[in-house]
């Protein structure tokens, strides 16, 4: 199996694991689209695998004709493109999830069958296993969460814990995760990390132990513990004023901006976001014009999706350039961004920033519902790039 096989067919059990309904209900529209448009191409990236194709994980997007391709795939879900071509196209954000879950759980199940590519991956996960149950507030997460990173110093090589997430943003609710940071000289070995939070009170499911990351639900709490090497962080500081590479740096210097320090004997921490602080105009220059960049692509990419109504294709190249567009507002206000997350909360706060944004972004990520809107939608993307002063790099 390949790599990106893999990936996408773990990341599938993931959304069912912990399905992301709770965006719904926090009001999260784009971050929630985003996670639709991810779906839709680590489903198709799966099922094109499965039935020997090539993967098709690309930024832009070119999943061209996905309907008709996967519906004629001798292995996979019945009318797999009807249902992704649903999924596409649904306004209805519960609707959308319905469709999506089906769909993920069919495709899945294809791996138990004889000679079944995925059968090397986990077999019998639990649905909404790490879903939290919404019993703590707020300060008992964050509580919790100085707690746990106390109990990660114990483990070699862990020499300073953040606070990332929405408890390290200010927005956490009753359905936050704890997102913790780990750094270190380097990743502690897979089996140190499973001895020390098995030995955890109160574990209700977990912990799952992954290469740089662990998960395991803690006294109805979900935590998140993500591990990163002082050398990488010092490596991406280094190459300022260029932009943070590979996409794991941009992830990495977004949390490091917004997390909260929890451990930190040496104050190393400190000094990596105090580096983040203020953000050279170069740098500020130079990932708003990586974006400019990338407009023309995507027009491309959306007129041959649009001269053959493929929604599916559609659906992603508007995710993707929204997300790109989100970089470069965020970047013009001093902020990293990975993928959208919390920006109906975040952009409040930002001083420079379309006055029409908020009406638009919402509009620009929902399902496709005919030609017209795919005409209209990329003409508002396309203003909000030319009208837009805020995003002249000329003037940074």
């Amino acid at each position: 199996m390949s790599t990106h096989l893999k990936e996408a067919a773990n990341q599938l059990t993931w959304w069912l694991r912990l399905p992301p309904t709770n965006l719904i209900d926090r009001g999260d529209h784009v971050r929630f689209r985003y996670a639709l448009y991810l779906m839709i191409h680590q489903i198709a990236t799966v099922l094109y695998g499965m039935n020997g194709l090539p993967e098709t994980m690309h930024y832009p997007s070119r999943l061209e004709g996905a309907r008709n391709r996967l519906n004629g795939l001798s292995r996979a879900p019945e009318n797999a493109g009807v249902a992704l071509w649903t999924l596409a196209t649904e306004r209805v954000p519960e609707k959308a999830w319905a469709t999506a879950s089906r769909l993920m759980r069919g495709t899945l199940a294809l791996r138990n069958e004889p000679g079944g590519e995925l059968g090397a991956l986990e077999q019998g996960f639990e649905e909404g296993s790490f879903k939290p149950d919404q019993s703590r507030d707020p300060g008992e997460l964050y509580a919790l969460a100085a707690e746990i990173a106390e109990r990660m110093r114990l483990l070699e090589g862990a020499s300073a814990v953040a606070l990332g997430g929405s408890l390290g943003r200010g927005f956490a609710d009753r359905q936050s995760d704890i997102d913790l940071l780990v750094f270190g000289p380097g990743i502690p070995h897979e089996d140190e990390r499973r001895r020390l939070i098995a030995a955890w009170p109160d574990i209700r499911h977990g912990p799952l132990i992954e290469p740089a990351c662990d998960s395991v639900v803690l006294d109805g709490a979900m935590v998140h513990i993500r591990y990163w090497t002082r050398q990488t962080v010092e490596d991406m500081l280094a190459a300022f004023p260029g932009p943070p590479r590979p996409p794991e740096q941009r992830i990495l210097a977004e949390e490091l901006q917004c997390c909260h320090s929890l451990v930190d004997p040496d104050g190393r921490l400190g000094g990596w976001k105090a580096a983040l602080d203020a953000l050279p105009a170069e740098l500020v220059k130079a990932v708003i014009s990586e974006a400019q960049k990338r407009l023309p692509l995507f027009r491309n990419q959306w007129r041959k999706a649009q001269d053959a109504d493929d929604r599916i294709h559609l659906y992603c190249l508007a995710n993707q350039a929204v997300n790109d567009l989100l970089i470069a507002l965020y970047m013009r206000n001093g902020r990293f961004l990975s993928t959208p997350r919390w920006t109906h909360k975040d952009t409040q706060a930002f001083d420079t920033l379309p006055v029409d944004l908020g009406t638009n972004l919402s509009r620009l990520v929902d399902g496709i519902l005919d030609r017209e809107d795919m005409v209209v939608r990329w003409t508002v993307l396309e203003g909000l790039w030319d009208k837009s002063e805020y995003l002249n790099t000329t003037v940074v």
